[in-house]
């Protein structure tokens, strides 16, 4: 439900010992596939034993993932009457910064549901009420707010959930029925503000052919079913006519994943459903469709042509990307189990256990390399893991937030 990309940050540095490292600045990493570039973290997470927890610390209620900058840790929580940005030292887990804002519940479990946002010296939240505001990264002052229209949420039960993107000057997200561009450096509306209710996914940039698109979800007529809409960042023009998908109520949690020319879409909530569509003479081709990989909430990635997720059945599965074909299947991650992938490999959120599980991204079936319960406390959560600078970072439903150690 959690549901930026600036396409020339994240410089990867040369770390001995663990390969290449990478920030991880924003919801499902520098280029939104939930893929790091991160390679021989595992090597300090021997088989057969425990990982180091680094630290803990206590959020709050919320599905904030973590969003990692320049050896900070930045994430939100909510306590009963206010929600909190924080911002901790990521070797030490040491509070730098906390800055708080009133926020009443909702109905569906209630918490921030978007990830920060960070570039360069500001950090980008979005409370679940539609409290858009920026933070000064270093000191945690706030440069500007923006309370987002109501008319703007998905539905009552569900909040605000779109993680920020960054696109040159502007901050996207996935509101009104072709997406909402902000100035980044004020919070004024640049384009797309028609008070109209957008879907629970984040908006997902690409390039092709050298120009820059955004693809994002839209409310359909009737809250009946959702669109696809893709646009320029720059100026909101559709780049095809949107595309139905017949999901209620706005409810598509997972983000549109991106390849090439390739969008692959799923849901799961009253439509249990996934497909491929392809960009050809300036509208999206269904290539196939089928109810493989129909996720609830998880992030899909895509790994050597094949998609890896966690389906609402609480299958975790292997798909075939050109032709739809389940390769395997793994039950046991409950049906807000999801993941990213770094190296070939797949960090696998439990949604029910509290588990963290390590598995191969193999086509032959389901190979486990580890598994360690993370949280003390209540296991549940719809929060991927963070897999940034040898540290892996889970967080729980509940507000546990725990660092696990990989760097040395």
């Amino acid at each position: 439900m959690q549901m930026a990309y600036a396409l020339a940050a994240l410089c990867c540095l040369a770390v001995g010992g663990r390969g290449v490292a990478a920030d991880w600045p924003q919801w499902r990493g520098p280029e939104r596939n939930g893929v790091s570039r991160e390679e021989a973290w595992l090597k300090h997470w021997p088989a057969n034993t425990v990982p180091r927890v680094a630290w803990r610390a206590s959020l709050g209620k919320g599905h904030s993932a973590a969003a990692v900058r320049n050896g900070r840790v930045f994430t939100m929580g909510w306590d009963g009457a206010q929600d909190t940005v924080f911002c901790f030292d990521a070797a030490s887990g040491r509070l730098i910064w906390r800055q708080s804002y009133p926020c009443r519940s909702i109905l569906q479990w209630t918490g921030p549901r978007a990830t920060p946002t960070v570039e360069e010296d500001t950090v980008y939240t979005l409370g679940q009420h539609g409290q858009l505001q920026a933070w000064d990264s270093v000191t945690g002052a706030r440069r500007w707010q923006v309370l987002l229209p109501e008319s703007y949420n998905p539905d009552a039960d569900y909040g605000f959930a779109w993680s920020p993107l960054i696109e040159g000057p502007l901050l996207l997200l996935g509101c009104g029925r072709t997406g909402l561009a902000l100035h980044k450096h004020d919070g004024s509306y640049a384009w797309g503000h028609d008070g109209q209710p957008g879907a629970c996914a984040s908006p997902v940039p690409f390039t092709l052919e050298g120009k820059r698109g955004v693809v994002l979800v839209g409310m359909g007529p009737g809250r009946n079913s959702v669109l696809l809409v893709g646009v320029e960042p720059g100026n909101g023009r559709a780049l095809w006519p949107p595309q139905p998908w017949p999901e209620k109520w706005g409810a598509m949690g997972a983000d549109i994943l991106v390849h090439g020319r390739s969008f692959f879409v799923s849901t799961a909530e009253q439509h249990k459903r996934c497909a491929r569509f392809t960009w050809r003479d300036g509208r999206l081709a269904e290539d196939w469709s089928n109810a493989s990989l129909s996720t609830y909430t998880s992030g899909i990635v895509l790994l050597g042509g094949h998609l890896y997720g966690v389906d609402k059945s609480g299958l975790l599965k292997c798909v075939e990307w050109e032709t739809g074909r389940e390769r395997w299947s793994q039950r046991g991650f409950g049906e807000h189990g999801t993941l990213m992938a770094a190296a070939g490999k797949l960090l696998v959120q439990t949604g029910h256990s509290g588990e963290l599980v390590v598995a191969s991204a193999q086509t032959d079936g389901y190979h486990e390399l580890r598994r360690h319960k993370v949280f003390v406390g209540d296991p549940a959560t719809f929060t991927p893991p963070v897999l940034a600078d040898g540290r892996i970072y889970c967080r729980s439903y509940r507000g546990e937030f725990v660092c696990l150690d990989l760097s040395q």
